[in-house]
């Protein structure tokens, strides 16, 4: 009974030590091979941080810090928009080896978040490392330039249209500018509003007449898109300037002008002064052009009416337009008495004018008792009287008066018809009567020296006498400004060998004195001269007649 008591003792510690032993072989069995069946565990990794993220691409990668035991036949990074991406989604392959690796993503679409996490696979699986988000950039915003309109000095109209957003909201639109050709938003910009779509800005702060670049932009959270580049150069200033006090009035003429004192930052055009009789003169009514360029500048007005008052100003014009400076009034002179004249012999009535201390006739005289055919007359002429209408060949006095150049130009005298058998003269008055009217008489060389004295010399006379415009003195008829009221007439002459010459180009008119037996003294003046000249010609030469008021 003894000895089976102490073999039961015995035998249960021996029974619980085998159970041991085999519970313990069985748990290091599910160690080595997790449950496959062999010695292997799956890869120990980890996600490496996600960069270079742009619209379709992305870098990240992975640090193997365990093969598992077995090498690692493939690694790389997985992802998705879902939240547990796996191989069997998108995924890179970047080597094999338990080793440091980088990824690069592509094929991605833009503004779109996705999840991604490195994996690693051996024999036993696929092992992974953190799941990392990140969000894709959006696209760069699509967009046009508008014209640019509207320019001014210092500003313009311009905007742009979005026709694609980059699919997220635009954050920022306008145009930018610069004097540079490339302008971005670091230069000069509006700030017009958020969202896609058209949109006009205003363009202000500009200088004037200056070249500058613009184009519209657009923001998203991608960054800034520009549209096409576009332009433009704003306008010039207006010109700046004063009108000059009006002085030297006359009947008929008086003096002023302007000072230019800012071009506007381009070249004057033309200046000179408007006037009207209306209070608010334009260079669409009466005008003188005095040249080109800014400074000082003098006007001479000429044409008025007597006894008149007239509102003038300065003007200047540049690319810009015209500007214009103060205006200022004035009253021309009466008119001298006697301004009218009737010839008692034919009735003809002229119109007279008073130069200095002179009242002249402001026509040719146009007394006829007879007319000549151009063939008529003589070398020696000497008590011959000869009267001649210019492009009239016949004898017939109605049919010569009937002309347009009797009543433009009135008769050409040769000079024993115009002296009428007088003697010659060199005193002033000449105290010749002549062929004029009673109470005139025809001006002696001294006479037309105190003319041309008082007008400023033989030089600028002829064109202060002269008729203004090309209506009967060929072109450019220089100098004449027929400030006088004098309207001298190119009324041509009858030459000695029986021929008109010289209508429209010249004018012709005798004087008392002359230089030898045949060979008077005569006044001329040109088309192409503002001078009165002198000098002497055969006495059977036809010219005109101008009558002094005794």
């Amino acid at each position: 009974m003894i000895m089976r008591k102490k073999t039961n003792n015995l035998i249960f510690p021996l029974l619980l030590m085998g159970v041991f032993l085999i519970f313990a072989s069985s748990c290091q069995k599910d160690d080595d091979d997790n449950g496959n069946g062999n010695n292997t565990g799956i890869p120990v990794l980890s996600t490496t941080a996600i960069t270079d993220i742009t619209q379709t691409t992305a870098k990240s990668g992975g640090n193997i810090t365990s093969d598992g035991g077995a090498p690692i036949t493939v690694h790389g990074v997985c992802w998705s928009t879902n939240e547990n991406p796996t191989i069997d989604d998108n995924k890179t392959e970047d080597g094999t080896g338990a080793v440091s690796f980088t990824s690069s993503v592509t094929g991605l679409e833009p503004n779109t978040t996705y999840y991604l996490r490195a994996y690693a696979t051996n024999s036993a699986g696929n092992g992974y490392g953190s799941i990392m988000s990140f969000t894709t950039q959006a696209r760069f915003p699509v967009l046009s330039t508008r014209e640019v309109t509207d320019i001014t000095e210092n500003s313009a109209t311009s905007g742009g249209n979005i026709t694609d957003d980059g699919g997220v909201l635009i954050t920022a639109h306008g145009v930018c500018w610069s004097t540079n050709e490339n302008p971005t938003i670091d230069d000069n910009k509006t700030e017009d509003g958020t969202g896609a779509g058209s949109f006009t800005s205003s363009v202000t702060g500009l200088e004037p007449n200056t070249t500058y670049y613009l184009r519209a932009y657009a923001t998203n959270s991608a960054g800034t898109s520009y549209g096409s580049i576009m332009s433009f150069t704003t306008q010039a200033r207006f010109p700046v300037l004063s009108t000059r006090e009006v002085t030297d009035i006359t009947e008929n003429s008086a003096t002023s002008g302007g000072n230019i004192t800012d071009d506007g930052g381009v070249l004057i055009t033309a200046h000179g002064v408007c006037w009207s009789t209306n209070e608010n003169p334009t260079i669409d009514d009466n005008k003188t052009e005095d040249g080109t360029g800014a400074g000082s500048f003098t006007s001479s007005v000429t044409g008025l009416e007597p006894n008149t008052t007239y509102y003038l100003r300065a003007y200047a014009t540049n690319s810009a337009g015209t500007s214009y400076g103060s205006i200022m009034s004035f009253t021309t002179q009466e008119g001298s008495s006697g301004s009218t004249f009737t010839d008692p012999r034919d009735g003809k009535v002229y119109q007279t004018v008073v130069i200095g201390n002179q009242e002249w006739m402001a026509e040719n005289l146009a007394y006829l008792p007879s007319v000549n055919m151009v063939a008529d007359g003589s070398e020696n002429a000497a008590g011959s009287y000869y009267y001649y209408v210019y492009g009239y060949d016949g004898t017939n006095v109605a049919d010569a008066k009937a002309t347009d150049n009797y009543a433009t130009y009135g008769v050409l005298y040769n000079w024993t018809a115009a002296m009428d058998g007088e003697a010659s003269s060199t005193t002033n008055p000449s105290g010749i009567q002549g062929v004029c009217p009673a109470g005139w008489h025809l001006p002696s060389e001294a006479e037309w020296d105190e003319l041309t004295n008082y007008l400023g010399g033989t030089g600028v006379a002829g064109g202060k006498l002269k008729e203004t415009g090309t209506t009967h003195w060929n072109t450019p008829n220089t100098g004449a400004t027929n400030e006088t009221g004098f309207t001298a007439l190119p009324g041509g002459l009858r030459l000695s060998n029986g021929t008109f010459i010289n209508i429209g180009s010249n004018g012709y008119w005798w004087g008392a004195p002359e230089l030898y037996a045949t060979y008077p003294w005569f006044q001329y003046m040109d088309y192409n001269y503002s001078n009165v000249l002198r000098i002497n010609l055969d006495k059977d030469v036809g010219f005109s007649v101008r009558c002094v008021r005794d």
